[in-house]
């Protein structure tokens, strides 16, 4: 007989929360309002990460460009190509979010394509928000190609 009592108080109950019109806006906002907000959180996070990246690439096409010139002036070489790299991308890399950023750079001699230098970045931006979520940062992964060289074309 006890549970029925419970069982008719709960029914009467979840009766009058169903044909209640007053405030109910306020709780849909509130439930609303927690995914809307973490996805306003994560367009932030993410476009922090985007920034960074964006910079990384300038930085990265600017440092490729650098690197064949001297080349192929003969005013740095083969073997001096990675610590030059990370030099003139240190110099040009100015967003200060992005961590653990890293840089490499690999050359390719004169071959029938041509000479190649590929300068490879990568880093991560921690994040704000989507922290909560369990990502504490973003990765970014970036690459550079500059090709110069005399080659017969047939």
């Amino acid at each position: 007989m006890r549970t029925t009592a419970i069982f008719n108080r709960v029914r009467t109950a979840a009766g009058r929360f169903a044909r209640a019109d007053q405030g109910n806006i306020a709780v849909l906002f509130a439930i609303a309002a927690v995914p809307i907000l973490s996805f306003v959180g994560a367009a932030i996070d993410y476009t922090r990460a985007n920034s960074a990246r964006s910079s990384m690439q300038a930085a990265l096409d600017s440092t490729a460009l650098m690197l064949a010139k001297d080349l192929s002036d003969g005013t740095i070489k083969a073997s001096d190509i990675n610590q030059k790299a990370q030099d003139y991308f240190k110099a040009l890399y100015t967003n200060t979010e992005a961590r653990a950023v890293t840089v490499s750079a690999t050359y390719t001699a004169s071959t029938s394509q041509g000479s190649t230098i590929v300068v490879n970045g990568s880093g991560n931006v921690p994040t704000d928000f989507m922290k909560v979520a369990g990502f504490p940062q973003i990765g970014f992964d970036t690459s550079s190609t500059s090709a110069w060289g005399n080659v017969r074309m047939r």
